[in-house]
């Protein structure tokens, strides 16, 4: 080790155990890189009947299993939601029938659900296969999140069709992490 090193070494540990003796707390502080979570082939049945009397509306949901995070005492997070989209893969060609789409989330133990989104077409809008919704104001979703599981809905209005139709739901997170000492 290098004198420079060990003399800068120890001025750190001075300061630090300083501070701690002090009664200053300490922490650091990390950014998460962005996370996409992507659940594929995600199946909205048909619709029968006609259509013709309006939009209709339907919801659909889907968990996502992981595991739940142990975090030490000290840390905190906060994880955020930065967009959601779906896209159509198979059954439609594009999504032009719906009006409007809102996206939650929630822990799958009945918690109340957080929304993630809504998308309402402006009129005469062109829509293609994707629809992606960006949050404005994102909330912290950490608590849904860190469950062995978070369920999803998506509700969906518009002229549905007839037929089943499969899409990809892509959310895209991140997040801060933050322990004190």
């Amino acid at each position: 080790m290098h004198m420079r090193t060990h003399a800068l070494l120890s001025i750190s540990v001075a300061l630090l155990s300083a501070l701690a003796a002090a009664g200053c707390g300490l922490g650091v502080e990390a950014d998460v890189p962005d996370v996409q979570v992507t659940q594929r082939g995600v199946v909205f049945p048909g619709v029968a009947g006609p259509t013709a009397t309006g939009d209709l509306s339907m919801a659909k949901s889907f968990s996502q299993e992981h595991k739940k995070i142990d975090f030490p005492d000290g840390l905190d997070s906060d994880v955020r939601t930065l967009s959601v989209s779906l896209r159509a893969t198979a059954g439609v060609a594009d999504l032009s029938f719906i009006h409007y789409l809102r996206v939650t989330m929630a822990a799958d133990d009945g918690s109340e659900a957080i929304e993630l989104g809504v998308y309402e077409p402006a009129p005469g809008a062109i829509v293609g296969d994707e629809i992606k919704l960006t949050t404005l104001n994102p909330i912290n979703v950490f608590a849904a999140w860190n469950t062995d599981r978070a369920k999803f809905t998506l509700e969906v209005v518009g002229m549905l069709p007839k037929g089943d139709w499969t899409g990809d739901v892509t959310a895209h997170f991140s997040g801060k992490l933050k322990y004190s000492y």
